[in-house]
């Protein structure tokens, strides 16, 4: 789709440009669109002749969002991770393409339906000069289970909630104790964003807020928020011959603008940008343009506690919102056309997620007279007035401008509730909102992207203890504990069907993930995972 067709307007909608100018003045930061999420169509790439790896340098990559803290259990805004993520290790980690590899356990092994026995990597060092050992791990389990602060039990909601606990077994082997079968473990491993491996006694040691200690690539040196995360090469890595870089800076740049700017000057290496921004530089001889599939989907969250009775404690009126959600004008105006419809698990997760068909034609169908049927039927013909959450960065308040004037259509009054990042996670994190437009991210199973919505979820019970839906319960329920792949997708797609017919959220959009970076950066490219997991292995061409 071309910029033309994709800034079209028609009757009643609101055009590419005045989109941007309204956004604006809902935060700041609003057309700073960064973390762009997935689609199934190629993005453009840059193709370059890999010379061979130089060791050295610095890499410099402009962040678009602060991390505000890189404790290892618990943080909930995805930049968080990013702060942290080039200093620990998990048990198990993915490459690029999704595939399942050992990391500090060499191997596992199922002993039974309630047990998993690690066996650890030898010689692995933590950036303090400690060995790893199941002592370390056994600890960091501890952790996972119960989060100390700064992070947040309810982002523990994340970690399996069928995990008890570790024994050790000896020095290098480590048992994981669990209530029952449980597909999810050994992804949650993988996807490292809350199962990080940390020395024994870690929180009495650092201040974890603002240092790391773990036995990843890069040694965190000092993480000043809003400013920037230091990082220099571990020269004890456990992966022969990496790191190939002596340091990286992960400077804090919110400003789009910004970050556009030290690209064309060379003051920094990489950074994520808007697809518009992206696509403005792909003449420029210095720079290259990549973009991938990414989980970090929107949508639109909704609470539901006992007592309140909000409007939207009517199942019809939560249907009504979705079928008055136009996801293509979404698409096509906040993202020129680069994105896709989703359903609440993403498009590139496998074979997971429900079809475009399916979601374009049924369950995420623009209907506007259906909508108005439904309020009419709930009794809510009026409308009314409601609050919505969002944080003033990235796209959040482009697309937030179009929700407002799409909910106008059947006379909802939505008002915009603009924050920065740490107090959107800590509302988040309480429940504390009416409506709230987010972002998803990675998940280590399948499971992690509907597990909220069971009851056993302590974020369920924190944000939705009145929402029930006993088909999407029982698919859910089972699923996590059925070990055979096959059996499972049906399962999960039945939980999804579920959701949408009863929603409490309604997933808008999957997008394209964009960075540009400098040519010398080489091996670079944009994970689906939403992290940056790249620069373990890029290298420095000069």
């Amino acid at each position: 789709m071309s910029e033309e067709q994709s800034s079209k307007d028609t009757k009643g909608h609101m055009k590419r440009r005045e989109l941007l100018t309204k956004a604006g003045a809902i935060g700041a930061g609003a057309v700073a669109a960064g973390s762009l999420a997935g689609t199934a169509t190629a993005g453009r790439k840059a193709t370059f002749a890999t010379p061979k790896i130089r060791r050295g340098g610095r890499l410099i990559m402009g962040l678009e969002s602060d991390p505000v803290a890189v404790a290892p259990y618990g943080m909930a805004p995805g930049a968080a991770h990013w702060g942290k993520e080039h200093s620990y290790d998990s048990l198990a980690e993915w490459d690029r393409n999704l595939n399942m590899k050992p990391a500090l356990a060499t191997s596992w092994k199922v002993e039974s339906k309630t047990a998993i026995l690690f066996n650890l990597r030898k010689g692995v060092r933590f950036h303090n000069g400690k060995e790893l050992t199941a002592d370390d791990v056994k600890y960091s389990v501890e952790k996972m289970l119960k989060v100390p602060p700064p992070g947040s039990q309810a982002v523990a909601a994340n970690v399996p909630a069928t995990i008890l606990g570790a024994d050790v077994v000896s020095k290098y082997q480590v048992r994981l104790r669990m209530s029952a079968p449980d597909a999810r473990v050994v992804g949650f491993f993988a996807w490292q964003r809350y199962s990080p491996i940390v020395p024994e006694g870690l929180y009495d040691q650092i201040n974890v807020s603002r240092n790391a200690i773990g036995t990843g690539p890069y040694r965190m040196v000092g993480f000043n928020p809003l400013d920037r995360v230091e990082l220099v090469r571990n020269e004890r890595y456990w992966k022969p011959g990496q790191p190939y870089m002596d340091a990286i800076t992960l400077k804090v740049m919110t400003d789009e603008q910004a970050r556009i700017a030290a690209l064309r000057a060379g003051a920094i290496d990489l950074a994520t940008l808007s697809v518009d921004a992206a696509r403005s530089l792909r003449n420029d001889s210095s720079l290259q343009v990549i973009s991938n599939l990414n989980a970090a989907f929107r949508e639109l969250q909704m609470s539901l506690k006992p007592g309140k009775n909000e409007p939207w404690a009517d199942v019809r009126v939560r249907r009504a919102v979705n079928h008055a959600i136009n996801r293509q004008q979404i698409i096509n105006t906040v993202y020129s056309g680069e994105a896709a419809f989703t359903s609440f698990v993403p498009p590139g997760y496998g074979p997971w997620p429900l079809t475009p068909a399916e979601l374009k034609n049924k369950y995420a169908k623009y209907d506007l007279p259906m909508a108005k049927k439904l309020m009419a039927d709930a009794g809510m013909s009026k409308g009314f007035s409601v609050n919505m959450t969002i944080v003033s960065l990235q796209d959040y308040p482009s697309v937030a401008a179009l929700l407002v004037q799409q909910m106008k259509a059947i006379n909802i009054d939505v008002n915009i509730k603009g924050t920065e990042i740490g107090t959107f996670a800590s509302i988040y994190s309480a429940g504390t909102y009416d409506w709230f437009l987010n972002g998803r991210g990675m998940r280590g199973d399948v499971d992690g992207y509907v597990q909220e919505f069971h009851p056993a979820s302590s974020t369920f019970r924190i944000q939705t203890p009145a929402y029930k839906n006993l088909k999407a319960w029982k698919a859910i329920g089972n699923g996590r504990i059925q070990l055979d792949e096959a059996k499972r997708k049906p399962m999960y797609r039945t939980a999804q069907q579920a959701l949408w017919d009863n929603p409490i959220q309604m997933p808008l959009v999957a997008i394209r993930k964009y960075q540009v970076a400098s040519k010398r950066v080489q091996n670079h490219y944009v994970s689906f995972s939403d992290f940056n997991g790249s620069l373990r292995t890029v290298w420095l061409s000069s």
